[in-house]
Order: C-alpha cells, then sequence, then structure tokens
C-alpha cells in the first residue's frame, strides 16, 4: 500500500522559490528531496485547496512573481504530484476538535483535519512538533529537524 502524505504550504515555497537567505537554500534543497523521494516511492501525495491558495498568495505576494506565472508554477509543480482536496464541512468541524485538543492555531488544525479527513499518516510541515503524533495516527514531519 502506497504512503498516503499531506504536504503543507511551506514545503512546497521552499522548493519553489529561490531566497538569498543561506538557511532557505538549506531548505529548498530539502524540499526539493523530499518530493523527489516522494514521487520515486510512489508515495500519494495529498494537500487542500488551502495550500493551493497560500501558496498563490505568496509566489503573488512575498515573492513578487505574476500571477500568470504563479497558476502555471502552482499547476506544473504541486498539482501535477498532489490530490487537491476541499476543504467540506466535515474538516472544518474536525478542524474545531483538533484546534482545542492539541492548542493548535485555526490555520494550521485545519491542515492538520485536511490530512486526517484523507487518511494521510504522514504530515510534512515545520510548523507543528516534529514527531508529534495527532489522533494516533498522523505523524508530524519537520523536514528540516537535525537528524541524528
Amino acid at each position: 500500500m502506497k504512503d498516503k502524505v499531506f504536504i503543507d504550504t511551506n514545503i512546497w515555497i521552499y522548493g519553489l522559490t529561490e531566497s538569498k537567505l543561506k538557511v532557505d537554500k538549506g531548505k529548498r534543497e530539502i524540499s526539493i528531496k523530499l518530493f523527489e523521494n516522494l514521487v520515486e516511492k510512489g508515495s500519494s501525495i495529498y494537500i487542500s485547496m488551502q495550500v493551493v491558495n497560500e501558496c498563490h498568495w505568496n509566489f503573488v505576494r512575498r515573492f513578487d512573481i505574476e500571477d500568470i506565472l504563479a497558476i502555471r508554477l502552482i499547476q506544473e509543480n504541486i498539482i501535477s504530484i498532489s490530490e487537491v482536496k476541499d476543504i467540506t464541512l466535515s474538516v472544518y468541524e474536525l478542524s474545531n476538535q483538533i484546534r482545542h485538543k492539541y492548542n493548535l492555531s485555526f490555520w494550521d488544525s485545519l491542515i492538520v483535519a485536511s490530512a486526517l479527513e484523507n487518511d494521510c499518516s504522514i504530515l510534512y510541515t515545520e510548523d507543528l512538533q516534529h514527531e508529534q503524533l495527532i489522533e494516533g495516527k498522523l505523524k508530524i514531519i519537520n523536514p528540516f529537524e537535525k537528524q541524528g
């Protein structure tokens, strides 16, 4: 059975943008390697429309990428290798439970709920506690966390 993973916005942004900051260059390399490994393994990659929207906003506002180029960047590099899921009422309701139980932000709880709703076993993000287990089935992995 293929791994089902959810990738948060920040991982996509690091992988698809160039930064002059040394720390961001390292994160870019790690993100690209993560994407390559997941595709090579045949993992099922999930994202929500929240991730698509956040990526688009960041590309246009923070990185000054033209709107039409941001759309193309997302279509060719994110949507092409991911299953994009809507944020449904059940995701919203689950996010409210998750937010209060785990003391997460509103937006982080929506990401977690989307991952859970799609039966993902791993959520790649730098925004939550590395190796935390949510609801006994979703492991948080910060790919930038020092291994060793």
